[in-house]
């Protein structure tokens, strides 16, 4: 061969090596990563014990506070909070201990009703309020005698199958008590406040719920609509004595005024909610002026986002913070809403004064014990916290004690109401619906188009087109909106019951349908595709970069923020910045979409109410369906009535994860994901366990409400890993069978491969396939080729060098 031509065909050579490098996909290492995830969905919280109730219940929502909006003082309880075993103070120095959960979202036992098992440590770890009961029952037997108060923070009715079934099929469950006011009058709480999810259900379930439970319900900054009347008991106001010393307690609740959006079907019209800061500016002074020694306000709200000050004409969702920084004479303030972990952190009050804030975890995975030293005031009148020196002191106050470190309550577990809720709820849960011809995972179907997604999208879709005939949008394109709830819903092959669809749908939301053009659609396009992180053009896709941070968010978008849309085609090009990531919408035939065109968006009422900010939602959307049928329950009707799951029917594969928008064009409606071979441009590196994200993140801040499932995560939504069963689960009843696992690698089975229509693509696929069966590694076999092809070079370059010294 000539120089030149050698010269010419090492040139190709490094030039092909360097293709391959691109096209090829990830190595074993980064194949080995989990996406990252949100922590959980937003979830729900109760406990209780026996005991008289702290003050009147709290009036309902209907029905206003009483004239006293605090209620009656309440002494300390017998057999509660009150009740304790420890040696009595002397002197003039005494401590209050302030027990708190929150979010418990209807975790009365340590059990996964999804799995039929007990949750295993892990990111999830062991919880429920039998376990939180322990940690209580701890502290008084170890406390003066009524030295112990006892508080929830909101999120109670809501988030499991046992809450699901109490609202919706109460029948089912034993006698008429709520299995969640059941639970916290069990264990004694001396104060229960509002959350958003305790609105999900509607006013008569939260009425009924307030008036069983011996706790007053407590939300100060909802007032009746048009007016400044409490529609719940703002305060309440509980008398200790503590080694001979009466010390009396101020407590308020506010709550997050979300609920205005999030259940706006539910409130608007009849209540209205006002800023927890000026709401706590309000009633803190009232409380201290009626001889409030100690002030512990329970905010059902996130620590406010870094960066974005408070600003009560807004109505912010987080701004827990602001009253503990922004109120004068808080002693404690209780944070819940966003499901993460604060155990201890020190604010100061505008007078200097510190405030100890905490939030225990979600799901009763632990409970908040607060110590405060207490002393007489100077004026002989009353008594104070007596801080210590410095932050560092203060902070050691308060300390996290977690549900996994304890067992179940034996009081908590002979508790034969709560046993045979516990029951019927499992075998609800366990009633087969329908036959799945394939199994389906949602492992990926927060970056790639997945069947068991289009399942939710079809059924949503067909209810909505059948709902408006007759009507003037009869004919109009039906497109439909989805979110990946959960990373970890699977339809196995075969029997499907209700507790796998309820696993997939794992929120209580409603169906909608809003009149959209084709430019508000890419907008809502746009707006999702926030969701990802941006990567380097021609970059291999990276599965982990998702859950992307803005706006000084403390954590990245839930995934139940991140929507895919069936009935049209489209890419999201991650290299783009945001705002310019969709690429070729079109309708399924190939025809593009219009800037004009109309269509109906069907919707969920979360996403329609406004929820994640998407844009021509909320109060401009153009509502043209809204029957309230739960999307949950539209889809058990289909799987009982269609007594088969088939993909083949519904499922057509419309969008894709791309790095570069020079990518192949947008997918066939007939290609399936693992049919079609990804470009060299976004080749998903897939990861071998692609869990859900904790349910901690699942249920961020303004969250959509869990379903009768729980959260997922709650990826908004959940996360969980193995382990075995918790040391409490004796107690409970055992459950009938549990649920399959997903596969090693978190993926769908493989299907009969489809043929694609673009033969390089084709190509592609035969060349990984093959060279997956070698074992070698393409980054490596590419890094060889390079090596090889310089070395061809070098030498090359030395011939000629001696052919030009040869005399």
């Amino acid at each position: 061969m000539s120089t030149k031509k050698r010269l010419t065909t090492s040139a190709a050579a490094a030039a092909a090596c360097m293709l391959l490098v691109q096209a090829a996909p990830a190595n074993a290492a980064q194949t080995a990563q989990n996406p990252a995830g949100l922590r959980g969905g937003i979830v729900a919280d109760g406990t209780g014990r026996g005991g008289g109730g702290s003050g009147s219940p709290s009036p309902s929502a209907s029905d206003g506070a009483g004239a006293d909006p605090a209620g009656p003082t309440a002494p300390g309880r017998p057999g509660s909070s009150s009740a304790g075993g420890s040696p009595t103070p002397s002197g003039d120095s005494f401590d209050l201990t302030v027990m708190a959960t929150t979010d418990v979202h209807g975790h009365a036992y340590n059990w996964d009703y999804f799995r039929d098992q007990p949750y295993p440590q892990g990111r999830v770890r062991k919880l429920g309020m039998a376990r939180a009961a322990t940690i209580i029952e701890n502290a008084r037997k170890s406390k003066p005698k009524g030295s112990v108060l006892v508080v929830d923070n909101g999120d109670a009715i809501q988030g499991t199958p046992l809450t699901y079934v109490a609202a919706k099929r109460p029948q089912l469950l034993q006698g008429r008590t709520h299995p969640m006011a059941e639970a916290f009058n069990n264990v004694g709480y001396d104060a229960q406040a509002l959350g958003n999810h305790e609105f999900n259900y509607g006013l008569d379930v939260l009425r009924s719920y307030g008036a069983q439970l011996k706790a007053p319900l407590l939300g100060a900054n909802v007032v009746k609509a048009g007016t400044e009347t409490p529609a719940f008991t703002p305060y309440t106001l509980i008398d200790r004595t503590i080694g001979g010393k009466r010390v009396k307690i101020g407590v308020v609740g506010l709550v997050t005024p979300g609920v205005r959006v999030w259940d706006r079907a539910v409130v608007d019209g009849k209540l209205e909610f006002r800023d927890p800061v000026v709401t706590a500016q309000k009633y803190v002074p009232q409380m201290k002026a009626r001889g409030a020694d100690v002030v512990v306000a329970l905010v059902h709200s996130g620590l406010d986002a870094e960066g974005v000050a408070w600003n009560p004409a807004l109505l912010q969702e987080n701004v827990a913070g602001s009253v503990a920084s922004k109120v004068n004479d808080v002693d404690v303030v209780v944070g819940g809403h966003s499901h993460v972990d604060i155990p201890s952190k020190v604010f100061r009050a505008p007078d200097g004064d510190p405030v100890l804030f905490t939030q225990p975890t979600y799901w009763a995975q632990s409970v908040s014990q607060v110590t405060l030293p207490l002393k007489a005031n100077e004026n002989g009148r009353g008594y104070k916290v007596s801080w210590p020196r410095t932050d560092t002191q203060i902070e050691a106050l308060a300390q996290a004690k977690y549900a996994d470190q304890v067992a179940d309550s034996p009081t908590f577990a002979a508790n034969k109401k709560l046993k045979a809720d516990h029951e019927a709820t499992v075998a609800y849960v366990n009633t087969v619906v329908a036959q799945s011809k394939e199994r389906l995972t949602s492992a990926t179907s927060h970056y790639e188009d997945t069947p068991i997604l289009d399942f939710v999208g079809y059924v949503m879709a067909d209810n909505v087109r059948r709902g408006l005939k007759g009507t003037k949008y009869e004919g109009l394109p039906v497109v439909a909106q989805t979110s990946p709830f959960s990373r970890t819903a699977v339809f196995p092959k075969g029997n499907v019951t209700i507790k796998d669809i309820a696993g997939l749908y794992v929120f209580d939301n409603t169906l909608g349908g809003v009149l959209v053009t084709g430019r508000e659609l890419k907008d809502y396009l746009e707006h999702s595709a926030r969701y990802f992180v941006q990567v380097p053009e021609g970059s291999t896709f990276d599965p982990s970069k998702v859950n992307a941070k803005y706006d000084g968010a403390t954590r990245g978008i839930p995934d139940y923020n991140y929507d895919a849309l069936t009935g049209l085609r489209y890419r999201i090009d991650v290299s783009k910045p945001v705002g310019s990531r969709i690429v070729g919408l079109s309708y399924p035939d190939g025809r593009p979409l219009g800037d004009g065109d109309k269509l109906i968006l069907a919707v969920n009422n979360y996403r329609q109410n406004g929820g994640g900010g998407f844009p021509h939602m909320g109060g401009n959307a153009r509502v043209v369906y809204d029957e309230q049928q739960e999307i949950r329950q539209l889809l058990i009707d289909y799987a009982q009535n269609a007594k088969t799951i088939d993909p083949a029917v519904f499922f057509e594969r419309n969008w894709e994860v791309v790095t570069s928008s020079s990518a192949a064009p947008a997918p066939s409606a007939s290609a399936r994901p693992s049919d079609v071979a990804p470009s060299a441009s976004a080749a998903p590196s897939r990861p071998a366990s692609s869990g859900p994200a904790d349910p901690s993140d699942a249920a961020p801040s303004g969250s959509p409400a869990p379903s009768a499932s729980g959260a997922a995560s709650s990826a908004s939504n959940g996360a969980s890993s193995d382990s075995k069963a918790s040391s409490g689960s004796d107690a409970l009843p055992s459950a009938r069978g549990a649920r399959g696992g997903e596969d090693s690698d978190g993926r769908q089975e493989a299907r009969n491969p489809r043929r694609s229509a673009d033969p390089v693509a084709d190509r592609r696929r035969t060349f990984n396939q093959k060279l997956a069966a070698t074992g070698l590694d393409a980054r490596a076999l590419a890094l060889a080729g390079l090596l090889a092809a310089a070395a061809g070079w070098v030498a090359i370059r030395r011939r000629q060098a001696s052919l030009r010294r040869r005399p």
